[in-house]
Order: structure tokens, then C-alpha cells, then sequence
């Protein structure tokens, strides 16, 4: 009979737990069957059972209450929020009643006939213990809780002691570092293929028992966000405020023993979000807000750690306030306060008997709560950190470890030390002497492209502050993917092993660096510290895509005027794969022009646009293709070709660069769509371009010998200008001609031309065929072999004075 005491009583605590949300949802949604018949089933069983175990009254409240739901599954009954609340309260007496029949003590004196009037009759006021009274005029809190599947058998189960499973995981810890020291071991010694197909059988063994022994301690987050959305509706309607409450990430597990830890600290914040953070709806409505508030729960696994984040849209934490009252108290004198940052002043919310409170009320505003809150977090290893926005809400992040673990990792080097890193952040590896993978210093910072896909990169020394070793051979750079979804490189001096890794908490002196996830212990016994992939990014201050994006959101909403100035820019590809972007306002037009029409004269490229030469800015005058793109811009008086391998499109820019980096080319990095791309400097731009005009003879002339042949004049000469040449009408006097020149004539000035010694000639017919097989002239109208005529015979001239 003792032991049917004792599972029923376990079996109704646990069931209560989850039952609180799904009465809260009930009422948001009357209409909701499903949850209506598993409140009804859980009394009718509680009434069921407690006959023959002799506990009357659970069978006097669970039978009323059963009786109140079968009225309001028969439609004759509404579940208005009085009965809800009276529902309620009866399942706060019930769960008393069950820790005292668990501990043996006496149970509680209560009015039990109070509780069941209050189930006849909606109007009586309820006061059950725990349940608040019920404010009038206050629409219920909507919550979002997971739907349970409907006619799911439930699975069987076994109850044991929590001690007997931590003996199983410390024994099952010490095997993986057994087989670790046994694998490297076999490693040292002759390869027996036996020998290693036996100890594979082994490993897979430890591992799967491994697996098993793991998912016996942990639990589902839902259990411990069970109790938020009633503690969320009576608080909300003790306070009369309205709160919309959203839960995500409730299928995440983390240890057993750390959900326990986790929900004291997790009730004070929640508490707080309500009682100081949302205001009343007629404060909201007064500054532009909804009436009611929102109130998000979310969990999240990043590495080895689970985050879990409680935000509102209330009023934020006041500093100014904050800063005062420490002032007040005598803890800040005014100069030191003077000297405070923004996040210094926020932290003095973690000061015992420190408050923003305008009064003391029954749920907080004694000063005793955040210090508490802070100093239980970091007792399990883990850190707190607020992102506070004054007037617009508030954002608490809790960073809590797995007690103990085993998860697959990489051991790293760097600075002359080991760490550890799970395997599960690292996308890929590679040298950094890769073909696939280039490197370049950007504004300060480093980018690896690789593959064509840009990343921001670290190194793992500079992050951690250490010295960085003279290396011989190439270093290894990780691709990582930190908690946001944005990866970025990592260089390290190797990767030295990878192993099944035992995960401790570290101490909370080095958890609040915030770059670290616990501590781990190798096969060598050891201790390593684990690295977070999350913190080395945001120590590093990598830009973080999604916060950015959201951030700017955001800004745009609430303040037009103070919003990221935007411009018109181009994103264009340079001829060595940068992306990089150029105010559109400065750009002519985008054109293609032939390769040929690019040279270089006393240092400066250039390139031939009618019969102008204009500066290249980019210096670049030789190409592998024939056709070349090019950007023409302009400052207002100067003009210059800019050539780029393709244009991309058009998209608008932050005028001030995300990362500004005034050197050379560049004046920063603009992050757009998640790529990080190089915004050109138009003032170095047109700085580097000469001043004077430019002029060529590099490539020489073409003399047209028939001044008077109007045919030369008007058709022939356009065309030479058109192809970026040079010409001259008529012939020039003796001794002016230079060494590159080249002489277009017809057959009748073919003498005259010849008597030019060093030149050049190309001889051009009217006829199409030639006047026999010695015939050299070149038919006027076959542009092609026109054009070929002339490089070959500048080809052919250049060849043979260098000869």
C-alpha cells in the first residue's frame, strides 16, 4: 500500500507541473476539446484512486471539480475566468495535500468547502492558497504552449534514485577516458587488425551505453517553463496588466539536475519583467505602445551551453535612476559615477538591496533578487547578461552548462596551449596556403574568401590574448559556425586530434570571458578548456548579421529621423574577386570596351575613348579577354575609366560604413545581406589621378600618306579613331616620323611612302582581289584584315628593331 501512496503521489505532483500551462491555453481557447478532456481525465483519475487509498479528501475536491468540467463539456456550463481560477486553486490544494502525504507531515487545516463553493458558484471570491484574486476588467493572458498529442499512450516508466544515475554517468565517463588512453595507446604500437576490429567493437559498445546513460538525466525545457504561464496570468492579473506571453524552444533538453537549478532564478526574472518592466495598458497607451505586453521565453542549445532568453517590450531598466539611488545609498559617490559607462551603470542592478522600484509591493521592490539571481547562475557555472533599451524593453540571457557530458570535439593548438572546440561548430578545415582559400587584410580586419564565399576571420591567439608563435608550415584555418547561423574563419597553428570529450562546468571566473563553454578532460588527463564559438565571435566583434538586420528594423520603427542613412551604391567585382561597393551618384556609365584600347605611358595606365585618353584608376591596362567592363566616373571637371571583371546590381549602402577603415582604395566594410563588402574612397579615388592631360605615342600614329583622297578622310580616319589609334592626315616632313608610326596609303602614293625609311607601310586597293599572287595591299573595305595589318606590321617593326 506504501508503495501505491508513493506512485500515485509522484504521478499527480508530475502531472500538475504540465497541467498548469494547459489550463491557462483552456481558457484563452474554450473552444480547444483536447485540452479540456485531459483536465477532466487527470481528476477523474485522482478521484479514482484515492478511494481505495483512503484520502478523502482529494476525492472531495478532484469530484467537485470533475463535476464543474463534465457541465462544461456538456455545453451547459462557459468557462468564464472565475471558474478557471477556481479550477485552478483546487489543483494548488490538490498539490498540497500531495507534498504533505510525501513528506509525512500533518496536512494543511484549509476550508476545503471554500474552494468547492467557489466551483458552484463563479461569483464567490476565490483565495485557495497560491491562485491570486482575479481583477475585474482584465482580459486573460494569452499564452503559447505546445498542443499535446491526443490519445498518445503514455510510455512506461521506472522511477530511480537521481543519485544512481549520477554513479552510472561517472562511471560511464571514466570508460570513454579509458578507451580514449587505450586508443592512443594502439596508436603507438604496430597496426593488428584483430586487435584494432576488437577495440572498435568496444568503442562502439562504450558509445552507444554512452548515448543512453546520457538521455537518462536529461529533460525537456518544457518542464521547467511548465509554471510560467500561470504564474504569467495571475501576476498579470493581480498587477491589472494585459501579457502576451510567447514560448519557444521547449523541446530543447539540458540536465535534469540543472532545470532544477535553473527555475528559481528564471521565476525572480519572469516576476520582474512583469512587475517592473511591462506597464499598465494605460501607461502603454499613452506612449504609442499596445495595451497589452509581450513577454517571450526562448531556449536555445549553442555548444555545450543552453541559452535561454527572457525579453519584454516595457520600459527597460532606467540607469539614471539606478545610478542615483546607488548614490542615495552611499555605495557611488558622484565622481565615480561620472566616470561609469553605460554598461557599468546597467550592472549596479546586481547590487543587493539596489532596486528601480518606486514601492515596495508583494512581489518585489526590497532590493533582494538580481544579486541572488546573478550569484546562483555563476554557483552552476553559468553568466547572465542584459541588452537593456530604455522606453522600448528589456532582454535577459541566461548562458547555463550541461553538468556533465560527453560530446565529439577537436583538440586545437594555439599560442602554445590546447583547447578543445565541439566538432559540431566546425563546417571545415584547411591550410592556409589552399588554393581554394585567399586571405586579405581589409580596414584592420582579415577576410578568408573561400570558394568565393567571403568570411570574416579571427585568430584564435589574437581573441584569447596570446602570443603568437614563429610557425614552420601553414597554419589551419577553421570555418565555424557560431549560436547566430553566421560562420566565420578561425586560424589556429594545428588540429591535433579529435576525441569524445568529458564536458564539465568551469569555474565562474573564467565563464564570464565569456569565450569559454565548460572544461573538458582528454585522454591524457589533462584539463582543457572548451571554446565557444558564439563568444570568440562576439569577443572578436564579428558582425553579427542577424542582430544587425533586427537592430536596424527596429530602429527604422521606432525613430524615422535617427535611422541608418542609406545611398544608391554599385556592387561590382574587381578583376582579382573582391567584392566592393561605389556611389552610384558618381558613376557616368557602365560600358564594354575592347582590351586593346587600354595601354600604359610614363607610369599611368589609360585608355583610348575617341580620340581622348583617359586615366584608369585602378591602374589595370592588360586583360585575358577581349572585352573588358568598365565603370566611366566623373567628380565634376575629371573623368576616369574604372575596369571590373562584372557589375553585380545596384543596392543601397549605409553612408557611413560598418567598419570604417580610412587607408589606401578603401574607407570601410559595409555589411549587406550578410556579405561583407569593400566600399571604394571616391576622395583617394580622384586623388590619385594626374592632373594634367595625358598624352601617348607609345603605340605610335597612322599617317594617312593621301591628304586629298576624301575616301581616307572621311571614312578611314573615323574608323582609326573609333579603334583607339591616333591618326594624321597627309604626311609629315622628314625626320618627324617616329619609330612606331605606320603609313596608310593607296597604291599611287605606295613610292613616296616607301622613301620614309623605318616606317612601316600598309598598302590599301579598291579592288576585292588582289593584282596577283605578290600582291600585298590590303582591300579597304576588309576591316578585319585591316586592323590585323596594322598590329602585325607595328608587331613586326617593334620585333626587328629590338633585333
Amino acid at each position: 500500500m506504501d508503495e501505491l501512496l508513493q506512485e500515485f503521489i509522484s504521478e499527480t505532483q508530475e502531472t500538475l507541473e504540465a497541467l498548469a500551462g494547459e489550463v491557462i491555453a483552456w481558457e484563452a481557447d474554450p473552444t480547444d476539446r483536447h485540452r479540456l478532456d485531459a483536465i477532466f481525465r487527470f481528476f477523474h483519475t485522482v478521484k479514482g484512486s484515492c478511494g481505495f487509498l483512503s484520502l478523502p479528501r482529494f476525492e472531495r475536491l478532484s469530484h467537485a471539480a470533475e463535476d464543474v468540467l463534465a457541465e462544461i463539456r456538456a455545453g451547459n456550463r462557459m468557462p468564464d475566468p472565475m471558474t478557471v481560477s477556481a479550477v485552478l486553486s483546487v489543483m494548488d490544494r490538490i498539490g498540497e495535500l500531495a507534498e504533505a502525504v510525501a513528506l509525512g507531515t500533518a496536512l494543511p487545516n484549509e476550508n476545503d468547502d471554500f474552494l468547492i463553493n467557489a466551483l458552484v458558484e463563479p461569483s464567490a471570491v476565490v483565495d485557495g492558497g497560491p491562485a491570486c484574486p482575479i481583477v475585474a476588467g482584465v482580459d486573460p493572458v494569452q499564452p503559447v504552449t505546445a498542443r499535446s498529442t491526443p490519445g498518445q499512450a503514455a510510455p512506461r516508466t521506472i522511477r530511480l534514485p537521481l543519485s544512481l544515475i549520477d554513479q552510472l554517468m561517472n562511471g560511464v565517463s571514466d570508460m570513454v577516458l579509458a578507451r580514449n588512453e587505450l586508443s592512443r595507446k594502439l596508436r603507438d604500437r604496430s597496426a593488428d587488425p584483430e586487435l584494432d576490429s576488437t577495440f572498435e567493437r568496444l568503442s562502439t559498445c562504450v558509445a552507444d551505453m554512452r548515448d543512453i546513460i546520457s538521455k537518462t538525466r536529461m529533460q525537456r525545457v518544457d518542464r521547467l517553463f511548465a509554471a510560467i504561464p500561470r504564474m504569467v496570468r495571475d501576476l498579470g492579473r493581480d498587477l491589472g496588466k494585459r501579457i502576451d506571453l510567447s514560448v519557444e524552444g521547449g523541446d530543447v533538453e539540458m540536465d535534469r539536475e540543472m532545470v532544477e537549478m535553473v527555475v528559481d532564478p528564471l521565476t525572480h526574472i519572469v516576476r520582474n519583467s512583469i512587475d517592473h518592466g511591462i506597464e499598465t495598458p494605460e501607461k502603454r497607451r499613452a506612449v504609442g505602445k499596445p495595451e497589452a505586453g509581450q513577454l517571450r521565453l526562448i531556449a536555445r542549445q549553442s555548444g555545450n551551453q543552453i541559452v535561454i532568453e527572457v525579453s519584454d517590450d516595457g520600459a527597460g531598466i532606467d540607469t539614471g535612476r539606478l545610478v542615483d539611488k546607488a548614490i542615495g545609498n552611499g555605495r557611488l559617490t558622484p565622481e565615480a559615477a561620472a566616470r561609469m559607462s553605460e554598461q557599468d551603470m546597467l550592472d549596479l542592478i546586481f547590487q543587493a538591496g539596489l532596486t528601480t522600484a518606486e514601492k515596495v509591493t508583494a512581489v518585489s521592490g526590497r532590493g533582494v533578487g538580481m544579486d541572488v539571481v546573478r550569484a546562483n547562475v555563476e554557483r552552476i557555472g553559468g553568466v547572465i547578461a542584459l541588452d537593456n533599451h530604455p522606453g522600448q524593453g528589456l532582454c535577459i540571457t541566461l548562458r547555463v552548462p550541461l553538468t556533465l557530458t560527453i560530446i565529439p570535439g577537436l583538440i586545437v593548438k594555439a599560442g602554445g596551449l590546447h583547447f578543445a572546440i565541439p566538432r559540431a561548430a566546425v563546417v571545415e578545415i584547411l591550410h592556409d596556403n589552399n588554393e581554394t582559400m585567399a586571405i586579405h587584410p581589409v580596414g584592420g580586419a582579415l577576410i578568408a574568401t573561400i570558394r568565393g564565399v567571403r568570411h570574416s576571420m579571427i585568430d584564435l591567439e589574437d581573441v584569447l590574448s596570446l602570443e603568437k608563435p614563429a610557425q614552420i608550415g601553414p597554419r589551419v584555418v577553421m570555418v565555424v559556425r557560431s549560436a547566430n547561423g553566421v560562420p566565420f574563419a578561425m586560424g589556429v597553428s594545428a588540429v591535433e586530434n579529435h576525441e569524445e570529450l568529458v564536458i564539465r562546468p568551469a569555474s565562474p571566473l573564467v565563464m564570464a570571458s565569456g569565450v569559454y563553454a565548460g572544461m573538458t578532460l582528454p585522454d591524457n588527463g589533462k584539463p582543457m578548456l572548451l571554446l565557444d564559438a558564439g563568444g570568440l565571435a562576439n569577443a572578436a566583434r564579428l558582425p553579427n548579421i542577424i542582430d544587425d538586420q533586427a537592430a536596424r528594423q527596429e530602429e527604422a520603427r521606432v525613430d524615422a529621423q535617427a535611422s541608418v542613412e542609406m545611398i544608391a551604391a554599385l556592387r561590382f567585382e574587381e578583376m582579382s574577386g573582391e567584392r566592393r561597393l561605389l556611389k552610384l551618384s558618381l558613376i557616368e556609365r557602365v560600358e564594354d570596351l575592347r582590351a586593346d584600347m587600354f595601354g600604359r605611358s610614363g607610369g599611368q595606365a589609360f585608355v583610348r575613348l575617341g580620340d581622348r585618353l583617359l586615366p584608369v584608376a585602378n591602374g589595370l591596362h592588360q586583360f585575358d579577354h577581349e572585352a573588358v567592363t568598365a565603370l566611366r566616373v566623373r567628380d565634376g571637371e575629371r573623368e576616369a575609366c574604372y575596369p571590373v571583371a562584372t557589375v553585380l546590381d545596384i543596392i543601397q549602402m549605409p553612408v557611413v560604413p560598418d567598419m570604417v577603415a580610412m587607408s589606401g582604395l578603401l574607407s570601410g566594410v559595409a555589411v549587406i545581406d550578410g556579405e561583407h563588402l569593400e566600399v571604394i574612397n571616391p576622395f583617394a579615388l580622384f586623388a590619385a589621378l594626374p592632373v594634367e592631360p595625358l598624352v601617348d605615342r607609345s603605340n605610335g600614329r597612322c599617317l594617312l600618306a593621301d591628304a586629298d583622297d576624301g575616301w581616307m578622310r572621311e571614312i578611314l580616319a573615323p574608323l582609326l579613331r573609333q579603334a583607339g589609334h591616333e591618326v594624321v592626315i597627309g604626311l609629315p616632313v622628314e625626320g618627324s616620323v617616329g619609330a612606331d608610326d605606320i603609313i596608310l596609303c593607296g597604291s599611287a602614293s605606295a613610292a613616296q611612302a616607301a622613301d620614309l625609311v623605318g616606317c612601316p607601310v600598309v598598302e590599301l586597293r579598291a579592288s576585292p582581289r588582289a593584282a596577283g599572287p605578290k600582291d600585298g595591299s590590303i582591300y579597304r573595305y576588309d576591316q578585319d584584315a585591316l586592323m590585323a595589318a596594322i598590329a602585325g606590321a607595328r608587331t613586326k617593326h617593334a620585333g626587328g628593331s629590338r633585333a
